[in-house]
């Protein structure tokens, strides 16, 4: 304990000890009033009041002295010293622990608490707040009421929804009481709550299964294809150079489709397994957008088309540098895929309201996804704070119909074609999974004969 801490206990034992003595000191008058009323002469009554107020005055400050409330503030300091030990260990600890009333009154929380329900807080701390106002999950609050009533702990599952939502587990754990007997009245219960995120763990579980059964959906027909061909090429076609040729030529297309598969389901697991864990270091889009641009070229000349990049400021966000690569790569390459003929792809960076397409399609066109009013209320801050990347082709517009479902895994507007430019079917929702690890929002807009439009939208940076 800190010698400001031993200070403060010791004063606060020196008023305890004050305010005993002025309330004996005022009984003792009262009973000399009495008696004074009651026969005996005030002057009697007085010369007695002196002597007990005498004796009281130099008991109080004999005590003082001798240091009779050592004692006392030794067990004060203990148990100050005692909590500090608690709220050390609870603060060392990486899960989520909550000590609370039987009121709901929150009276410890460690860090990881406020990591956890930061968004619902609004900034402030925990303590002293009731448990509803950072967690609204009804499993929860049930549980915590049965574990007062029975006296035994209790387990609840709940969702801490969030941009990315989190599945966790609540242990509720009555605490017994510090005297001998265990026994607190109703006001002094509490409970422990340690709250367990078991969200890496379901998602590994969910992309094992997903992997598989992608996996084995979309390999089946080229892997089926192969086997075909060698079949081929060890019977009648052996002797045939020209068919060999061919056939090699197809079979390497194919191996390569494989390829770009297999690597597109493992980044969209890797990104899926922590997407509840959003980035933090500060990422320059402007660099970004140019180090994409500068690795297209070579696209470029293969389709014949051109990327035009407008930006006229360095804009930060929170981000994973490699993710966002990947994803301006990704919407970069599909509207160069997509575009028209000649393919015009225009990318834009900047900051609030992103421009929309739409104006003037009048009911022609159609939009999809998060509005940047949704995105801004949904992460706490106003539009004009919000950081965006558009991407704008002059292609020949999406269907309604399929507008909605462009982010699902390996929906294609048109299969054939997806599959002629070398398409998986998963670029979108890599982009779609990146964009919700950035705590940001997605809108597509297309309208036919404009071409289509991707508007990424991110919180800014705040160092």
């Amino acid at each position: 304990m800190t010698g400001g801490e031993t200070r403060d206990t010791g004063n606060r034992v020196a008023r305890t000890r004050l305010g005993d003595f002025l309330w004996v000191l005022a009984l003792v008058t009262a009973v000399m009033l009495a008696f004074g009323f009651f026969g005996l002469t005030w002057l009697r009554a007085g010369q007695i009041w002196l002597v007990l107020a005498a004796g009281l005055a130099l008991l109080y400050f004999l005590l003082a002295k001798i240091g009779a409330t050592h004692p006392i503030q030794r067990n004060l300091s203990d148990q100050t010293e005692a909590y500090e030990r608690l709220r050390a260990v609870l603060n060392a600890l990486p899960e989520p622990v909550i000590l609370m009333h039987r009121n709901g009154e929150i009276d410890l929380a460690n860090p990881s608490t406020e990591r956890l329900f930061g968004r619902s807080l609004g900034g402030a701390t925990s303590e002293g707040r009731h448990i509803s106002t950072m967690l609204r999950a009804a499993s929860v609050h049930e549980a915590v009421k049965r574990a007062f009533a029975d006296g035994t702990p209790q387990k609840a599952t709940f969702v801490a929804t969030g941009p990315v939502d989190r599945e966790c587990q609540a242990y509720i754990s009555p605490l017994k009481g510090i005297t001998e007997t265990g026994a607190q009245t109703e006001d002094e219960r509490r409970v422990v709550l340690v709250i367990t995120d078991l969200t890496r763990e379901r998602r590994l579980d969910t992309m094992r299964s997903d992997f598989i059964a992608n996996a084995s959906h979309e390999l089946r027909t080229p892997l089926a294809s192969m086997m075909g061909f060698i079949e081929t090429l060890r019977g009648h076609a052996k002797d045939d150079p020209e068919a060999r040729a061919r056939f090699l030529s197809i079979m390497e297309s194919q191996a390569a489709r494989m390829q770009r598969l297999v690597q597109d389901l493992m980044s969209l697991s890797a990104i899926e397994l922590n997407e509840f864990q959003p980035p933090s270091e500060p990422v320059d889009l402007h660099g970004v957008l140019n180090e994409v641009k500068a690795s297209m070229a070579p696209l470029e000349q293969q389709y014949g088309g051109r990327i035009s990049l407008q930006t006229d400021e360095n804009l930060l966000i929170a981000g994973d540098r490699d993710q966002l690569i990947q994803l301006v790569q990704n919407l970069a390459d599909n509207a160069l895929k997509y575009a028209g003929e000649p393919p015009e792809v225009e990318i834009r960076l900047g900051r609030g309201l992103p421009p929309s397409m739409l104006s003037g399609a009048g009911s022609r066109g159609q939009r999809t996804g998060e509005t940047p009013a949704l995105v801004s209320a949904h992460l706490g801050v106003t539009v004009e704070q919000l950081v965006w990347i558009q991407f704008r082709d002059n292609g020949e517009g999406i269907a309604p119909d399929a507008l909605p479902r462009l982010t699902e895994r390996f929906f294609r507007v048109d299969v054939e074609q997806s599959k002629s430019k070398g398409g998986t079917g998963l670029g979108l929702a890599i982009v779609k999974h990146i964009v919700n690890r950035h705590q940001g929002g997605l809108q597509i807009e297309s309208a036919p004969g404009k071409g289509s439009s991707f508007t990424c939208m991110f919180p800014g940076y705040v160092g």
